[in-house]
């Protein structure tokens, strides 16, 4: 199945055995970097911007690039998805620390967590420019079983 809807709304209607969660770990907006994506998803003619013709995304900001905002949108996915088994990647870099991430899903089931150390990290820019300077993250895989 393919759905074209926020997931805190979709959440609500569907259910099942397997969810995997890959949600923005950082305030970067995933409608510019996937532009294209939302593009076809949507099936519209956006009105575009810049050189590379990004969409303008406006009405497009997720609150889980919101460190005001993630936590409370991160809970209630958990707190009402009816499936088995949810498993969320995300790294040392995001919005969420560790210890938040397993109290939220800790009281909907139980927590597991996997690690990935010494990842090579994703550069979209020049070293210098960077928050994290690290050439390597820690990838995690957090396991609810409800």
């Amino acid at each position: 199945m393919v759905y074209n809807k926020d997931v805190n709304e979709l959440i609500r209607e569907i259910e099942g055995d397997i969810l995997y969660l890959d949600p923005p770990y950082n305030t970067r907006q995933y409608c510019a970097n996937y532009h294209l994506l939302e593009t076809i998803a949507r099936y519209d003619n956006p009105e575009i911007v810049g050189k590379t013709g990004l969409r303008k995304d406006d009405n497009l900001k997720s609150k889980y690039c919101s460190k005001r905002t993630v936590e409370g949108v991160f809970e209630d996915l958990i707190a009402n998805a009816k499936f088995k088994y949810i498993f969320l990647s995300y790294n040392n870099e995001g919005l969420m620390d560790l210890e938040t991430i397993e109290k939220i899903m800790g009281k909907y089931g139980e927590y597991r967590l996997f690690t990935k150390e010494n990842y090579k990290r994703f550069r979209a820019d020049k070293k210098d420019n960077r928050n994290h300077k690290a050439d390597f993250t820690i990838e995690y895989l957090h396991c609810l079983i409800k």
